[in-house]
């Protein structure tokens, strides 16, 4: 997975600035408390050698200086930063609390190999630091023998290396449940994307239908205002209310689907939810296209009709989508040309649709010369309806100056 970077935010400097400020003010207070205890029992009275005791806390407050500067860097040099702070707090207790501190810092990285190296680094620095004073500054014999020592350092190694893993460990485990919140995020926003996307297609898909047939409409009835001459009033007055009467219904129903898509983060109720055409409107859409001259002619089989009472709301909506594109196809391709419907099929079978008309060889030239312009998204339009509903749609090859057009839907669409 590919990590990408970002500029820090001035909040997350801050953040940086708190959390390296609190790690050094814990390194000083350590390797003062540590100084404090293996020096507070010398004194220059009973100290065996003042200028020595002098040069000790010198070399070991210079050294804690050197570790002071360098812990800011660990970050970017973890194994090489953390090598030299152990080293220098061989023989400087004041800089034992930044060496603990980088011990567990590296530590969190859960590397075996760099843990055991330092591990081994820090014993041995220990055992020399602590060879180094009782040579500089000999004290009385207490009984503590080398062995001792060694375990009271394996176990303060041991648990600098557990309490590093561990905060280790939480630290992978919280960036872990971080990437998964975020990847579920993004997946949440691209499903609503895809929803959005979705539902705009079929609104795209739904404005198709219902204004290529009002727009076909307007433009056959207009034609025919434009190039007949032998219309009587009472014909004239009846187009032009056609025309009138589908501009503003095409008008209304624009308005409404660009009211809806004005806002992108909209995301559309289902299509039940408004009014939408259904197989009882059926008849109304044969008779506009017979009144523009566009003969249909429709055979139901009485068994299907029998039972086109059960018939599915939507597969009845589905299927009036359907005609409504056959018959504005048929008007803008192969106008004056007469359409076939058949509808059949049984309520445990599929519904059945055979749409067929002829093709026009040349431009049809009452209702207007000029050719009504094609978007070509109509039959991928009405190809995808049907993919959705479960059903099937074929164009027939087979026929020679027909175009011919089958569509199967399940019944409980």
């Amino acid at each position: 997975m590919t990590t990408v970077y970002e500029p820090a935010a001035p909040r997350s400097r801050v953040r940086r600035v708190l959390s390296q400020s609190w790690r050094i003010g814990l390194g000083l207070v350590l390797g003062l408390i540590l100084l404090a205890l293996t020096y507070g029992e010398y004194s220059p009275d009973t100290a065996p050698d003042v200028d020595a005791l002098g040069a000790v806390i010198a070399l070991d407050m210079l050294c804690g200086l050197a570790v002071l500067v360098l812990y800011p860097l660990r970050d970017r040099f973890p194994v090489p930063v953390v090598a030299v702070l152990v080293l220098l707090a061989g023989p400087s207790t004041s800089a034992a609390g930044f060496a603990i501190l980088g011990v567990v810092s590296l530590a969190t990285r859960r590397r075996p190999l760099e843990i055991l190296g330092v591990s081994a680094l820090f014993l041995a620095a220990a055992f020399a630091g602590e060879h180094f004073v009782g040579t500089v500054l000999p004290r009385e014999d207490d009984g503590t023998t080398w062995w001792q020592l060694g375990i009271v350092f394996v176990v303060m190694v041991g648990l600098m290396v557990l309490l590093g893993m561990y905060i280790g460990g939480r630290r992978q485990l919280a960036e872990s449940l971080r990437q998964q919140v975020h990847s579920a995020e993004r997946e949440r926003q691209a499903q609503i994307h895809a929803a959005k996307a979705d539902e705009r297609t079929r609104i795209a898909r739904e404005m198709h239908d219902v204004l290529a047939h009002r727009l076909s409409l307007v433009a056959l009835h207009s034609g025919a205002l434009e190039y007949r001459s032998d219309l009587t009033p009472e014909e004239t007055k009846l187009t032009a209310g056609v025309v009138r009467e589908n501009s503003h219904l095409a008008l209304g129903e624009l308005r409404e689907v660009l009211g809806m898509l004005r806002d992108p983060n909209t995301l559309f109720d289902d299509e039940l939810a408004r009014p939408q055409p259904n197989l009882g409107q059926l008849q109304e859409i044969l008779e506009e296209s017979r009144t523009v001259g566009t003969a249909v002619d429709l055979h139901l089989e009485p068994a299907t009709r029998d039972r086109l009472e059960s018939l599915p709301e939507a597969t009845g909506r589905h299927l009036y989508r359907i005609v409504q594109e056959v018959l504005t196809n048929a008007r803008r391709h192969a106008p004056g040309q007469d359409v076939t419907l058949e509808i059949g099929g049984h309520a445990e079978e599929r519904l059945f649709l055979r749409a067929s008309n002829r093709l026009a060889e040349v431009p049809h030239q009452d209702c207007g010369a000029r050719a009504m312009p094609s978007s070509g998204l109509g039959l991928t339009g009405l190809a995808e309806r049907v993919r959705l509903a479960g059903g099937e749609l074929h164009l027939d090859p087979n026929t020679k100056g027909e175009f011919v057009l089958k569509v199967w839907l399940p019944w409980g669409a």
